[in-house]
């Protein structure tokens, strides 16, 4: 990834040759789902199919017309105006778990300068981050977005 995290993708064991092609699969989808993130998320050393979750179904399914367009109108307040460069801080906000300090340590803000952010964010979007299931449709718009930019 771009940041200098490395990220070590394993499949679960194969006990045949013939099955090593599937395993390869596998664990190029476990590195894909996760590379971009790496350095919010929590992730072992050794990232598994069972530790992906939510991103490698997004991953899966990225190349769906209507998963884009929930991703494209979900996002819309800030892809139309990328200059801002709030689509960062609300991805990290929300991979951390909606946690300020962590959001703001790996952004290099002060927490007021993140708020302010976090407040432009909700602004441009019509949405309060504090409500859960507002911030998990994000979440999900977000990495289908950027699983359709790879």
């Amino acid at each position: 990834p771009a940041d200098g995290h490395v990220v070590v993708a394993a499949a679960a064991a194969r006990t045949s040759f013939d099955d090593v092609p599937a395993g390869l699969r596998e664990a190029r989808h476990v590195a894909d789902a996760v590379a971009d993130d790496a350095a919010a998320l929590d992730l072992p050393p050794v990232v598994r199919l069972r530790d992906v979750h939510l991103r490698g179904l997004v991953r899966l399914l990225r190349d769906e017309p209507q998963v884009q367009s929930f991703a494209e109108r979900e996002l819309a307040g800030l892809l139309c105006d990328p200059g801002e460069d709030l689509l960062p801080v609300l991805r990290t906000y929300l991979a951390t778990g909606r946690n300020k300090s962590r959001t703001a340590q790996l952004h290099h803000v002060s927490r007021p300068a993140l708020y302010r952010r976090l407040e432009a964010i909700q602004a441009r979007l019509g949405v309060d981050l504090d409500d859960f299931e507002q911030a998990a449709s994000l979440h999900i718009a977000l990495l289908a977005h950027d699983a359709q930019q790879r």
